[in-house]
């Protein structure tokens, strides 16, 4: 089957790929996922016109559904990147606890210090990020990381429950639930 498109149809279509590559390039990277939540308006009403497009015009209809389908693999790619972002970030955390686990084991005690583990700073930032957190405090130890879809959340290990809880930044932060309150 041999179809051609009209002008203004590869107009469409070479600016869907133009601006989804953007996107992708841009949202794709570590911790930049939320940005996605800016354009789910937006690229909701295109879609929504778009259908009624694909539906009312045949003309008009292969360009659109090329450009329809340009936004779905895009946004598939996206949640793939950061799906793989967040496995290897999660990963790579599990062999950090690990090493943790195993010095408090050995020596009776939490490392003071992440570097006691055996594994170097700039090694653990490049496996967490420049933003993770490691606490000993009082025997108690916490192992923190910033969640790889955006900059705000994070990912918190409870040693004594031996898992990892999402923590959510309007909920760590007292003074900004009532700074929010006090505005309504």
């Amino acid at each position: 089957m041999r179809f051609r498109l009209s002008t203004q149809a590869k107009r469409k279509v070479y600016s869907a790929t133009i601006t989804a590559v953007i996107v992708v390039l841009t949202t794709g990277q570590r911790h930049a996922g939320f940005l996605l939540l800016l354009g789910a308006l937006p690229l909701t009403l295109w879609l929504t016109w778009s259908a009624w497009i694909i539906a009312r015009y045949a003309y008009a209809r292969a360009g659109q559904l090329i450009c329809v389908g340009v936004w779905i693999v895009a946004l598939a790619l996206l949640a793939s990147i950061h799906l793989t972002w967040h496995n290897a970030t999660r990963r790579d955390a599990n062999e950090i606890v690990a090493a943790i686990n195993t010095y408090s084991t050995t020596y009776g005690r939490c490392p003071t210090r992440i570097e006691h583990i055996g594994i170097k700073r700039e090694h653990i930032e490049d496996m967490l990020g420049a933003n993770y957190r490691y606490v000993c405090d009082g025997g108690k130890f916490k192992l923190s990381y910033v969640a790889t879809f955006t900059i705000f959340d994070t990912y918190a290990y409870d040693f004594a429950k031996d898992n990892w809880a999402y923590e959510r930044w309007d909920l760590k932060w007292p003074e900004w639930k009532t700074l929010v309150k006090s505005s309504s």
